[in-house]
């Protein structure tokens, strides 16, 4: 079986809990992902940020405020209020299928690669997507066969 490297993005964009609402909204729409792994000083994993939670955030924090304030305020919200700091992970070793079985059982869309902590890749619903895709390809491609 296929292990999750095979799949799993290693360039992955992180931030810090000291870092701003308006940092995790900027870095989502200029990079077009929807989830964020918050690391420490030491590149350790400590929580995971969606889309969903900044807009949330965003909502909860700064309704009815004028878009001026709503700036100045998005940058004061540090993300250590808001990220989820209990995570479902996976190790490097995992197969695809594991890792597929994550998602879905614990119903998320995503899904960090960690050994010993330390945060080696990311592995989305969008991954599985693309999976899906090559494997439709497979499927549906003419089969030649040898006599």
């Amino acid at each position: 079986m296929t292990d999750i490297s095979k799949i799993m993005s290693t360039d992955v964009f992180t931030l810090t809990p000291e870092q701003s609402l308006s940092d995790a909204r900027l870095m989502m729409t200029e990079n077009r992902i929807r989830h964020i792994p918050i690391v420490d000083q030491q590149q350790l994993l400590v929580g995971i940020i969606s889309q969903r939670d900044v807009l949330a955030a965003e909502e909860s924090s700064l309704y009815g405020i004028k878009t001026d304030l709503r700036i100045e305020r998005e940058q004061q919200i540090k993300i250590g209020d808001f990220y989820h700091k209990k995570l479902v992970t996976i190790p490097p070793q995992a197969t695809v299928h594991q890792a597929a079985l994550y998602l879905q059982k614990h119903k998320i869309g995503c899904l960090p690669v960690v050994e010993n902590n330390k945060l080696l890749g990311l592995v989305t619903d969008s991954d599985f997507v693309n999976v899906a895709i090559n494997l439709l390809e497979v499927i549906s491609e003419p089969h030649e066969h040898v006599y």
